[in-house]
This record gives C-alpha cells, structure tokens and sequence, in this order.
C-alpha cells in the first residue's frame, strides 16, 4: 500500500502580537483504488490534530480521500503526519511575515504542563502532555542563541545553515472498541520460571523485552526467569496485536493485572505455610519470608510446587496452580505523549545539498520501561521521517505505473546519512497502567517538519518558501533559482 500524494491547504490567523486566533486545513489524499479502512485512519486526525500542541481559540478543517488507479491506501507509522508537517511550517512562515523569531512564535502559543486538561477546538481532549517543557528542553540542549550567532557569521562566509523544530502531540492507545482491551496470561512453572502470553507481537519495537521486565517488576522475580510467547494465536490471548503506538501501554495494564492476581495467590500461599497473616509476608527477589524474619524464607519454586504437587497443603479457596489470565480495559479515549523534534543543517546551494549537523529529540512518553528500547523508537522513527523528507518519493508515470521500483529508484537514508540523534526526555506519568505513554511513532511525525524548517531557514535570505516534498538537490536548486529570479523581478 502507499502512505504518500496527501495535498493540503493550512491558515492560520493571529492577532498583532502574534497570538494565534484561529486555524484551518482542507486536505486532499490519495486514497488508492480499494474501500479498505486504512483512508480515514490517515484522513480523520487532520482535522482534530491540526491545531497541535498550541492554544487554538476556532478551527475548521475539510478532509477528502480520492479514489485513484495506484494501491490501496494504508496507516504508516504516525498517520498524522501531514497536519505536523502543515502545522510546523506554516508557522515558521507566518514568523518570518511578522518578523518574530520561529521560537519567540511558538513560546507565546504553545500549551504547558498547566494548561491540561485541554480541549482543542475540535473537541479533542489532552491531558498529561508537556510540549513548552519538550521544546524548551531541545532549544537549550542545541543552545539556541549560540547557534542564531554562529548562522549569522556563517552568512558572512557564504554558507547557509538553518535551524528548524516541529512539536507534537501524539495519540497512543487509542480506546476505540476494537483496540480497548488487551489480555496476558501468566503461568509461574514448578521450577520458578515465568512464562508471559501477551496478543501483541514485535514489529521491531521490542514487545519480548518489554514484556519480560514489566512483568518481572510485578511478580518480584528475576528478570532471567521469565519468558515471553508472543502473538501465537493458538494459545495467546485475544488482543488487537502491534499497532496504534499501543503495546507499552495496553500490555503493561494486561500484565498488570494479571500479575495482581497470581502475587495474591503466591502470598496467600506463603502465609499459610509459613503460619503468618498475609499482610506480614513480604515477595522480593523471588522469595517469600515473613516481615522482619529472615530465616524463614520460601523460593518461587517452593510456592510453585505447593501450588501443583501438594494441593492438600493450599489455603482454603485458593486454587490449584500458578496460572492466570487477565485483561485492562482502557479508561481513557487516548494516552497523550508529546516531542519536540529539532535539526539543524548546511545547505549547498550551488548543489542543493543538505547536511544535517545535529539533531535533537526532546520527548515526554511517561516513565520509560526500558530507555534503551525507547530510544531506538526515537531514532528508527527520526530516520524514517526524514527518508520523506529528503529522499523518499513515489513517482508515477502518465498511466498511473510506478517508475520507483526498486530501491536504486526509491531512495531511503542509510546509516551514511543518518545524523547522531541526541535524546532529552521529560518523563511525565499519564493516568494510564504504570503511567506509561506509547512512542513507536513518534519520531516519525516529528522529523520531517523539523528537517523541512531547517533548509527552509538555512535559506531564508534567498526567500525561498517549500510546498512540496522530497527537498531532493534537483529541487533544492530549482528553489533557489526561482526565488532568485523573484527577487531580481521584484
């Protein structure tokens, strides 16, 4: 399927000091030749998210999906792309039209920590998000006044170096009634070992390992005795499966609760065969013992063996076994996680080459289960956004065929071109299992605007202005030489 040809027209209007008053967008997509869902997953978020993270009074939005002789239309990784891309650099533009610093713009609108709960003017709803804080973050992390001196010093050497950022808001676990629940099952093994079944399966975006720590915490055992059996459809539990930027969130309620009730059995279990009152017994380290009395201790496989070899010697009404099954229900028709997105870079003008000389994630996902897992999120999806940015495009001939077939044609960022990304993180709980939020796509609704605003900066001072994409070198030059040719005009 494709996830590209999306055409658009965004307004803004502001006051005299640059408060904004009102946004709007109508958008035009390509929604393929099949009536398949995945149009409206891309459609709809233009409207409710175009206003982004920024203290909107009125806003109208018109969506349009158009039928076409190419493939079906799917949801690539950060549907809401567009309306970022719209949002971030329309407001770069409009900065420069009122004469304000980028950054002066967006501080004077952008919502904080204190304005939530927030209702845009489309009736969305946000809560727990922090972009001010995530944008403050990734400017002093660059030091952006050193860096608005050293580009004007740079001009003065007839380089062109630019500055470009782009804030969102992303919605992750999403509660629609397909994707409201998630199921586990966890099964403690006479010898102590753990074994997790969870619905989802990794799509790069480490479910096994997640899975296995979440569940480790909940259980007080060693990360080394679990095991997770992941998206077997024969013995898993239902789920809606890896998608919606979901898995950390909605599994972490589903081990949650499942863990709950097997740490209830194994500390019933543990009192009564320790002749103790069950709020004396305490589970740590995968080993149970009485509160204050560290010689009478019982391992994980201890309770295990009770539980399936000696069930003469259970409590009263605790069954059989160290297995159970357990589901959370969202509660909440989205989990909020925000970023701010910030690049700088050099551009060629004689070639139309761009540079990236550094590039900056500020991101608020909750607390992180596992930093290293998030930050490979972060930057897979940073390196794909900016794949659309300057390199990917899906071009078609007069009959509606292909003509970038392979990936000689079809260019993607290698390790070559990918910058070194620098990470922040302001870690703000939801209300959400854990406090977790989702981020497996959100670097790549960030990264693309931020990389478009930095060209476009970096050549300000020929006024050239983008409304297309990729910014390959070809049109690149083409940019320039029209602005050029404008200027003498003028």
């Amino acid at each position: 399927g494709l996830a590209r040809q999306e055409h658009g027209h965004a307004r803004f209007a502001f006051d005299a000091d640059g408060t904004m008053l009102a946004a709007a967008i109508d958008h035009v997509g390509n929604a393929g030749a099949y009536p398949i869902p995945s149009p409206l997953t891309s459609a709809v978020p233009v409207g409710m998210l175009f206003p982004g993270p920024y203290r909107v009074p009125d806003a109208a939005f018109s969506v349009k999906m158009v039928y076409s002789n190419t493939v079906g239309r799917v949801a690539y990784r950060g549907p809401w792309q567009f309306e970022s891309m719209a949002r971030e650099v329309l407001l770069d533009k409009a900065a420069r039209q009122m004469a304000l610093d980028p950054a002066e713009l967006r501080r004077r609108n952008m919502l904080r920590r204190q304005d939530m709960p927030h209702f845009n003017p489309n009736g969305m709803p946000f809560s727990d998000a922090t972009p001010l804080e995530t944008f403050e973050q990734a400017l002093g992390m660059l030091d952006y006044p050193a860096f608005r001196r050293e580009q004007e010093q740079a001009r003065t050497e007839g380089r062109y170096i630019g500055v470009g950022t782009c804030t969102y808001l992303e919605p992750t676990a999403g509660a629609t009634p397909f994707h409201a629940t998630e199921g586990a099952t966890i099964r403690i093994e006479p010898s102590g070992k753990v074994n997790v079944y969870v619905a989802g399966g990794s799509a790069g975006n480490s479910v096994e390992t997640t899975v296995v720590q979440l569940t480790a915490d909940a259980l007080g055992v060693d990360i080394a005795d679990v095991h997770t059996i992941q998206g077997d459809t024969a013995v898993t539990p239902f789920g809606a499966g890896t998608s919606g930027s979901r898995s950390g969130p909605m599994t972490a309620g589903a081990v949650a609760e499942t863990a709950s009730i097997l740490r209830e059995r194994i500390l019933a279990i543990a009192a009564h065969r320790l002749e103790a009152a069950v709020e004396d017994i305490e589970f740590t380290g995968g080993q149970a013992g009485i509160r204050g009395v560290p010689g009478k201790r019982l391992t994980l496989a201890d309770i295990a063996t009770i539980a399936y070899f000696q069930v003469d010697a259970l409590p009263p009404g605790v069954p059989a076994g160290l297995e159970a099954s357990g589901r959370y229900r969202a509660t909440s028709p989205m989990i909020w996680a925000n970023a701010t997105h910030l690049c700088t870079c050099e551009v060629d003008v004689q070639t139309g080459a761009v540079r990236l000389l550094r590039y900056i994630v500020s991101e608020d996902v909750g607390p992180m289960i596992n930093p290293n897992v998030v930050e490979g999120q972060i930057c897979g999806g940073s390196v794909q956004g900016i794949g659309g940015a300057l390199y990917e495009h899906l071009a078609y001939d007069e009959n509606g065929n292909p003509v970038a077939t392979t990936f000689m044609d079809y260019l993607m960022p290698t390790a070559s071109e990918a910058p070194v990304i620098e990470i922040g993180h302001v870690e703000t709980p939801s209300a959400g299992p854990g406090g977790f939020k989702g981020v497996g796509e959100g670097g790549a609704i960030g990264s693309a605007p931020a990389v478009v605003n930095a060209v476009v900066d970096a050549l300000s001072p020929f006024g050239v202005e983008v409304d297309r994409l990729p910014l390959s070198p070809a049109t690149i030059v083409a940019l320039v030489d029209d602005a050029r040719a404008q200027q003498v005009n003028a």
